[in-house]
């Protein structure tokens, strides 16, 4: 292992059937004396190229954290590389055109075991295998449903027992969004409204003269936990599938803002207005997911509040933040990382050691952090 230099200190960063009120100040914080080392690990690409334009944004771990799978839009290959052994170990070929085509604009590639890939693109959704054949046509297009909804694939997600899809519909810049479930057996719908994240439809900013940006909601299962959150909020929504319930989570901290409270002009009539109004909003606070550790049994998430800003869209220095819940989502630590001023770029967990990708002079590496509390 290398240790991590100074100046590669990381970029880190319901309608409720049932409703949590705010979790009130925790009583004993598990990360009040938490202290944290960092490694840097290296990848032995063994020749082979790797995409590294947009990070680690479309790629996947394996469920027992032994492999990564990381897609490269320039060859459209999946990558297969062994983080046990921390070597490239060999390339899946996907067609972009045809009966098989995953398409040039893939957002994600998600390794669903079996030797199996959920692949998604604008407009396409797919399961496909490692030698490139699309084994279950996913896309909403291509089933047999009638909705209502708009854009009823947004932030799209196939449950792990893959007998479900969900997704966040509504209307751009208009109404808030809904959780939408639908069956993948009888291709029903459920829909359900989420009000207590309403709010962040109107974190919005229009410039007609061709930019504009809206707060977004997203999609993740955790433990087979679908989670809705925001990057501007730390509350979030839960569906439980076993219970078929829908759970609301607040909390109050005792560190750092539970939101992002700027007030947004929402329509402006420049450019230069339109950059001002985002760095209003980049200026405030970010939330990351909740990531789970196998070893410790608690979920973890991470949070920064910009400390210096260039400009409007560029954050050299944060104070960063750590939270800790347990099983049942209920915070139990928070502590403000001092050693660490950028956000973790796509962390997860092995073997209760949190990793988190890092690009090293275009060579694929991560940041290996050791935490430690009482």
């Amino acid at each position: 292992m290398i240790k991590l230099l100074p100046f590669l200190v990381l970029m880190m960063f319901a309608s409720c059937r049932e409703k949590d009120s705010a979790e009130k100040a925790i009583s004993k914080n598990i990360l009040e004396n938490l202290t944290l080392s960092i490694d840097t690990v290296m990848i032995d690409a063994k020749g082979k190229l790797f995409d590294m334009r947009r990070g680690f944004s479309e790629s996947s771990i394996s469920a027992d954290r032994k492999f990564v799978f990381l897609y490269n839009s320039h060859s459209s290959q999946i990558q297969q590389i062994n983080l046990d052994k921390l070597v490239w170990e060999k390339d899946f070929d996907f067609e972009v055109e045809g009966p098989n085509g995953i398409s040039d604009l893939v957002f994600s590639a998600r390794y669903l075991g079996d030797e199996q890939f959920l692949i998604t693109s604008y407009g396409k959704l797919g399961i496909f295998d490692t030698s490139g054949k699309k084994i279950k046509e996913l896309s909403i297009s291509s089933l047999p449903i009638t909705s209502d909804l708009d854009e009823l694939d947004y932030s799209i997600i196939l449950s792990q027992d893959q007998k479900s899809l969900f997704s966040l519909p509504g209307t751009k810049f208009s109404a808030p969004r809904k959780l939408a479930k639908i069956n993948l057996k009888n291709f029903e719908i459920e829909k359900l409204s989420i009000p207590e994240l309403d709010w962040i439809s109107e974190l919005k900013v229009v410039y007609m003269g061709g930019y504009s940006y809206q707060e977004y909601l997203s999609l993740y299962e955790v433990n087979s936990q679908v989670l809705i959150s925001s990057p501007s909020s730390s509350a979030f929504y839960r569906y439980d599938q076993s219970s078929d319930s829908l759970i609301f989570h607040s909390f109050e901290h005792g560190l750092s803002p539970i939101a992002n409270t700027v007030q947004l002009k929402g329509q402006v009539e420049s450019i230069e207005e339109y950059e001002e109004e985002m760095g209003r909003l980049n200026g405030g606070i970010f939330f990351g997911p909740l990531i789970w550790d196998e070893k410790r049994q608690l979920y973890f998430r991470f949070s920064r509040l910009p400390i210096e800003m260039e400009n409007s869209f560029s954050i050299p220095s944060s104070k960063i933040f750590l939270y800790a819940y347990d099983r049942d989502f209920k915070l139990i630590g928070e502590s403000l990382l001092p050693t660490i001023n950028t956000r973790l770029t796509y962390p997860f967990f092995k073997d209760g050691k949190l990793w988190s990708y890092v690009n090293v002079e275009d060579e694929l590496g991560f940041a290996v952090f050791t935490f430690d509390f009482n």
